[in-house]
C-alpha cells in the first residue's frame, strides 16, 4: 500500500542550526524552541513559498524582496506531520522523489536516517521506527543548503549538484530553495517487485512495437502481467534475469506538426500488484548529416519514423525560480503555448533539474521532443566539469537515475552531458566545447550506452568545434552546433547580414532581450521606480543587468515624459525582439537541410525580470516575439 503524504496535515518550523538536537533534553525544556513557526504547511512546496503564504516573509518576486529572504538559507527547517499506527513488523519505507537538499529523517525526536541529494530519489527503511502499532510524529529536517555557485564561478569546483540556477543567473536573482519538491509517500508492506526502467522500440515497417521492461533483481521468477490499452500479455520472468520483452501492433508517435501523437496506456502488474501505469509511445529516430556538412561533423538532421524534420522550439528552464510548488496547470499552460506556436522540441537546460513526471507526460501528449541535459553548466570563469572520481560517481548515479525515471517517454529525443561545458580548469579564455576526451562526459556517455542503447548522447551543447559563430569563421566548417547570439548591439541591417552568411549546422541557443509588459513592470516593482531603465536603478539591476537596451533606444526617448517614454521603451524593445528572432529563425529554417534546427534562448520567464530574453512573460502571456516565431515555425514566414 502506498500512502500519499501530501494529503496529510503538515507544519513547518525554523530552527537556528542544530538547536533542535537539544529539544528532547529535560533540563533545557522550554528553551530550545523553533525560531520561526510552526506555521501550516503543504507539500510539495519550498520553505520560501510556505513562509510567504503564512505572512512571515514578503513576496520574493516583488522588488528586491528576494534579497531580504536570504536569511532562510541559514536555518534548519522542519516539515512535520503525524502518522496513524502501523501494525508491528510491517515493512515501512519512505519514498521521496525530491528532497532539496540534505538533512535528517526524525521519528518522535529520534534521528532515524539521513539523506542528501536534490536530484535523486530517496528510499528510506523506517520499519524499525514506525511499525510498532503506535502513532508517530514524522519530521523531515533540512540542513542549511550547501555553498554552490550561481552563473559566475568555477564549474570544476562545483560538487553538490543542487540546482545551480537558484544561486542566481542572468534571469533570476538568488533564491536558494529548501524543501520538498516532488512526491512523498510511505510504502506500507513489502513491494512485490519494482520497475527499474522501461524502453520501447519500433520496427522498420513502423507497425510493430516492442516493450522492454527491467524489473528489480528480487523477483525470483514469477509472471509479469502487462496490458497495452486493453491487449493483455503475460511474460514469465526467469529466475536471475531482470529484463523481459513483449511486442504489440502499434501506430508510431510523431512530433507536433508532423503526425499524430499515438500513445498507449501501459499497465504492469506483478503478483497482482500494479507496479507501473502510464503512457508510452513508439518511434524510430535516426540522425543524418546536414547537406554539405564539413567532414567529421556529427549529424544534425533528425529523422523520425522516416520523416526528416527541422527541430524548432525553445530552451526550457524552470517554470518558477521557486520551483517546488509548480502545478500541473502551470506546466499545461506553457506546453499548450509551445504546441500552438508550432514548436516540436524543448531543450531542458543543464543548470536546472530533472522535471517532474507530469512534464514529460504532457510533452508526450503535445508532441514536443525533449532534449534532456544532465545537471551540469558553465560558470563563466571556469567552465569544465570536475574530474575527481567521487564527483564522477555522483554524476553518473544521477544520470542513471534520470534515464531510468524518464527514459520510457515517447517525447525523449536525446541526452546531453550539460550546458556550455568547455575549456580546461582555470582557463577562462578557452571556450572550446568539451568532447568525449573529458573523463566525466565520457563516463556519462557510457551510462547512456548501457542504460538507453541506441539513443543519442552529446557531451555538451554547443558541440563546437567553435562555441559560437563569428564573421571571421564563416565558410570554414567550424560551426556545427553553436550558441548565440543573444543580443543585438549593431543596427538590424548588420544582423540581417550576419544571418545571410550563417553556415551553422544547428542553433541550440539564439536569443534577443526585451522588457516585460507595462503591467508586469508596475506590478512587481515594489517600492522602486520603474523609470529610468538604467544600471543605477536597483529595480533593473536586481535581475536584468545583462539585458538592458537603454543605449539602443535613448535617442528615441529623450523628448518624452517618463510615462510616455516607458511605454515607448517597452514597445521598441519588444518589437526588436520579435523582428530579430523571426529573422534568425527563418534564416535557419530556410537553409534546411543544411541546418537541422533552431532553439530560442529562452522560452518563459521564471522570475519577473524587467528585461530578459524570454518570449513568454512571467504571467505566462506571449510577447510579440512569440507570435512572430509562430509564423516562422508554422510556415507563414
Amino acid at each position: 500500500m502506498l500512502i500519499d503524504l501530501s494529503k496529510n496535515q503538515w507544519q513547518l518550523a525554523g530552527w537556528r542550526p542544530n538547536a533542535w538536537m537539544l529539544r528532547p533534553s529535560t533540563e533545557l525544556t522550554g528553551i530550545h524552541v523553533p525560531e520561526v513557526g510552526p506555521v501550516p504547511a503543504r507539500i510539495p512546496a519550498s520553505v520560501q513559498h510556505i513562509l510567504h503564504e503564512a505572512g512571515v516573509i514578503q513576496d520574493p518576486y516583488v522588488g528586491l524582496n528576494s534579497a531580504l529572504c536570504e536569511w532562510i538559507e541559514h536555518r534548519h527547517w522542519e516539515f512535520f506531520t503525524h502518522l496513524e499506527p502501523i501494525a508491528p513488523g510491517t515493512p515501512v519505507r519512505l519514498e521521496a522523489e525530491g528532497l532539496d537538499h540534505s538533512g535528517w529523517i526524525i521519528v518522535d525526536n529520534t534521528i532515524a536516517a539521513t539523506f542528501s541529494g536534490s536530484l535523486v530519489p530517496h528510499r528510506i527503511d523506517l520499519t524499525g521506527a514506525l511499525a510498532d502499532g503506535k502513532p508517530h510524529r514524522l519530521a523531515i529536517m533540512f540542513d542549511e543548503p550547501p555553498r554552490e555557485q550561481g552563473q559566475l564561478g568555477f564549474t570544476s569546483r562545483s560538487k553538490y549538484l543542487k540546482p545551480r540556477f537558484n544561486y542566481s543567473w542572468d534571469w533570476t536573482p538568488r533564491i536558494v530553495t529548501v524543501g520538498i519538491w516532488d512526491r512523498l509517500s510511505l510504502r506500507v508492506g513489502a513491494p512485490v517487485g519494482e520497475i527499474i526502467k522501461i524502453r520501447t522500440e519500433l520496427d522498420e515497417d513502423l507497425d510493430r512495437g516492442r516493450v522492454l521492461v527491467t524489473v528489480d533483481g528480487g523477483t525470483n521468477g514469477g509472471s509479469l502481467q502487462a496490458s497495452i490499452n486493453d491487449v493483455r500479455y503475460s511474460v514469465q520472468i526467469d529466475p536471475g534475469a531482470n529484463e523481459v520483452a513483449f511486442a504489440a501492433e502499434v501506430k508510431p508517435w510523431f512530433p507536433n506538426g508532423v503526425g499524430e501523437q499515438n500513445l498507449y496506456q501501459l499497465t504492469i502488474t506483478l503478483e497482482g500488484e500494479t507496479i507501473h501505469d502510464g503512457p508510452i509511445g513508439f518511434k524510430r529516430v535516426r540522425w543524418l548529416p546536414c547537406e554539405g556538412a564539413p567532414k567529421g561533423a556529427i549529424p544534425w538532421i533528425c529523422e523520425i519514423n522516416g520523416k526528416q524534420i527541422f527541430l524548432q522550439g525553445v530552451n526550457w528552464t524552470p517554470v518558477r525560480s521557486d520551483f517546488h510548488a509548480v502545478t500541473r496547470a502551470d506546466y499545461q499552460k506553457l506546453i499548450d503555448l509551445y504546441k500552438a506556436m508550432g514548436a516540436n522540441c524543448l531543450r531542458v537546460w543543464g543548470g536546472a533539474f530533472l522535471e517532474r513526471e507530469m512534464f514529460y507526460e504532457l510533452c508526450d501528449r503535445a508532441g514536443l521532443l525533449v532534449w534532456q541535459e544532465f545537471p551540469l553548466s558553465s560558470s563563466g570563469v571556469d567552465n569544465t566539469a570536475p574530474t575527481d572520481p567521487e564527483f564522477i560517481k555522483q554524476i553518473t548515479a544521477i544520470a542513471t537515475s534520470y534515464i531510468r525515471r524518464r527514459g520510457h517517454h515517447a517525447c525523449k529525443l536525446m541526452w546531453c552531458g550539460g550546458n556550455e561545458l568547455c575549456g580546461v580548469p582555470g582557463h577562462n579564455r578557452d571556450i572550446t566545447p568539451n568532447d568525449l576526451s573529458h573523463p566525466t562526459l565520457k563516463a556519462m556517455a557510457e551510462i547512456v550506452e548501457r542504460e538507453d542503447p541506441g539513443v543519442r548522447y552529446v557531451p555538451t551543447s554547443p558541440t563546437g568545434p567553435k562555441f559560437t559563430a563569428d564573421d571571421p569563421n564563416f565558410g570554414q566548417g567550424l560551426h556545427h552546433d553553436v550558441h548565440g547570439p543573444w543580443n543585438i548591439k549593431d543596427p538590424i541591417e548588420k544582423y540581417r547580414e550576419y544571418w545571410a552568411k550563417d553556415d551553422a549546422l544547428f542553433r541550440s541557443e539564439v536569443g534577443c532581450p526585451s522588457t516585460e509588459s507595462l503591467e508586469l513592470l508596475h506590478k512587481y516593482r515594489g517600492t522602486y521606480e520603474v523609470w529610468p531603465p538604467l544600471r543605477e536603478n536597483p529595480y533593473w539591476a536586481h535581475s536584468s543587468l545583462w539585458w538592458m537596451q537603454w543605449d539602443r533606444f535613448k535617442d528615441q526617448l529623450k523628448d518624452l515624459a517618463p510615462l510616455d517614454a516607458l511605454k515607448k521603451y517597452v514597445e521598441l524593445s519588444q518589437a526588436l525582439q520579435a523582428e530579430a528572432l523571426a529573422l534568425a529563425a527563418s534564416a535557419c529554417k530556410n537553409r534546411f537541410p543544411k541546418c537541422g534546427g533552431f532553439l530560442v534562448w529562452m522560452g518563459h520567464d521564471a522570475f519577473p525580470c524587467p528585461a530578459n530574453t524570454a518570449i513568454i512573460d512571467f504571467a505566462q502571456q506571449p510577447k510579440p516575439a512569440y507570435h512572430a516565431l509562430a509564423n516562422v515555425f508554422k510556415g507563414s514566414v
